[in-house]
Formats: structure tokens, C-alpha cells, sequence
């Protein structure tokens, strides 16, 4: 299959799976992605940053509180800061400084990589 077509595919198959990334969804997309962009060396460099990550997400987000998990998850659904707010009946303000606490207590340096580390990890919390 010509590599258009499976990425394609892997996408259409990620749409079924309710858009929810597995580790190996990411890296088969990356791997995809790479095989049909010119950047191979910036996907090359995608591919390392993501395998050097440490995934010993447990350890980490057991710092961080019952809401900020909530705001977390939401924060890897894409939603911003307003819509999170409304979501949750607080104010903006409430929800940057558990963004900033959540940054801190993960030991991420910029806003974007609260972002990112979200949705790499592809982080949930059970309903209950």
C-alpha cells in the first residue's frame, strides 16, 4: 500500500477508535508520516523525543490533585482555558493557575508543553 494510503488508513482507523491515541497509534502515525514528508528530520526528531520521554506517568500525575487531573484531561481533548472554565463553573483565572501548579508539579517549563503532555500521554481519568 502506497505510504498516502496507510497513513490514510491509520487515520480512519483512529477516528474509529473515538480519537483517543495509543502510544503505539503515535508512533505508527509518526512512522506513516515519515515515510511521505520531505522534513524527514524533523519527524526523525519527533520520533526520538517521543520514545525519550518518560513515560512513568503514574509517578507524575500522582502529584497533582483530583481537579487538576480533570483539567488535565480536558487540556488533551483540546479544550482551552475558557471552555474549561465553563465546563467547570469556575473562572479563567482559576483554571491558568492550576495550569501553572500542574506545570510545576510536572516539571514542564512552557504553557505548550502542558499541552503536549497531555495528549502524548493520552491521559484520562475514570469517571467516578
Amino acid at each position: 500500500m502506497p505510504p498516502i494510503q496507510e497513513l490514510l488508513k491509520t487515520i480512519n482507523d483512529l477516528k474509529k477508535k473515538n480519537n483517543l491515541l495509543s502510544k503505539g497509534d503515535i508512533r505508527t502515525l509518526l512512522e506513516a508520516t515519515k515515510s511521505i514528508t520531505e522534513h524527514k528530520e524533523l519527524v526523525n526528531s519527533l520520533i526520538f523525543l517521543f520514545n525519550s520521554q518518560n513515560h512513568n506517568i503514574p509517578k507524575k500525575t500522582a502529584r497533582l490533585t483530583k481537579r487538576e487531573l480533570q483539567i488535565l484531561e480536558q487540556i488533551g481533548h483540546g479544550k482551552n482555558t475558557k471552555d474549561i472554565a465553563l465546563l467547570f463553573n469556575l473562572k479563567s483565572s482559576t483554571i491558568e493557575t492550576h495550569r501553572k501548579n500542574m506545570r510545576k508539579k510536572l516539571n514542564l517549563v512552557r504553557k505548550g508543553n502542558l499541552i503536549q503532555y497531555a495528549i502524548l500521554n493520552n491521559l484520562r481519568i475514570s469517571k467516578s
